[in-house]
């Protein structure tokens, strides 16, 4: 991960750690590679190691649904804020609605899956609740990834343009050095901003693999325990770093 220039590790870490999405990942990190332990075939651990891996994966998935509390309200603002914008597209609204609407109502859902978990609520509603999350979440990621897609398109058509007015001001002897080098430095901002588009959309595509799993009720072919591990723990990687780099 990167660290900010001249910013002490420590005070990048307690920056990281203050935010519930910081801990939140470490976690997921945690989660997922427990799950590669147990999901792992032939398996070097003891049977007494991976029960208390079992347990361990158990017990982190639902602590980390304690840190969801609220965060649907997240995706709500950005909604309101969407609607608001002078200059909406018609298209992109309705993609909107659908990316930050399904992971609302996921989040939203989830609050009450950790309930039963918990035993707060009947726990004979846990499975109707986790497949309606499953559902919301899934439906998120379709928009989500379809906006990303959009996005990334956008941004490849928009460098390959600066790289070409890049190309032409250095071919002719009145460009002067000023444009050239402002040519070059958005290029090089806008190919670091789609590289981390793409690791997002990489991300999505890795928790809606998982989302399918959970509506399928773990059948099939993209169900496979180490498949779906891996992409738990590719997800989680991607969201740590991002959360670093921003804190």
């Amino acid at each position: 991960m990167a660290q900010e220039e001249g910013r002490p590790f420590l005070e990048h870490l307690e920056s990281y750690l203050a935010r519930r999405d910081g801990v939140d990942k470490l976690l997921k990190i945690a989660r997922y590679a427990a799950k590669i332990a147990v999901a792992a075939q032939p398996s070097p651990l003891p049977d007494g190691a991976l029960d208390r891996l079992r347990l361990f994966e158990a017990s982190v998935g639902t602590s980390r649904k304690a840190f969801r509390l609220g965060k649907f309200v997240q995706d709500v603002n950005a909604l309101l804020r969407a609607s608001k914008s002078p200059h909406r597209d018609r298209q992109r609204w309705i993609l909107e609605l659908i990316a930050y609407g399904g992971e609302g109502l996921y989040y939203f859902v989830e609050q009450f899956v950790w309930l039963a978990k918990t035993g707060l609520i009947d726990k004979h509603h846990s499975k109707k609740l986790q497949k309606i999350s499953a559902w919301t979440e899934f439906v998120g990621y379709f928009g989500s990834v379809i906006l990303k897609y959009q996005e990334i398109s956008a941004m490849i058509a928009r460098e390959k343009a600066l790289t070409d007015a890049h190309r032409r001001h250095k071919r002719e002897d009145a460009a002067s050095r000023e444009e050239i080098v402002s040519l070059k430095s958005q290029i090089q901002s806008l190919h670091s901003k789609r590289l981390l588009k793409t690791l997002s959309l990489i991300q999505d595509f890795a928790d809606s693999l998982l989302a399918l799993s959970d509506i399928r009720d773990g059948r099939g072919v993209l169900s496979a325990p180490l498949l779906l591990a891996s992409a738990g723990l590719v997800s989680a990687t991607i969201s740590a770093h991002k959360n670093w780099n921003s804190c």
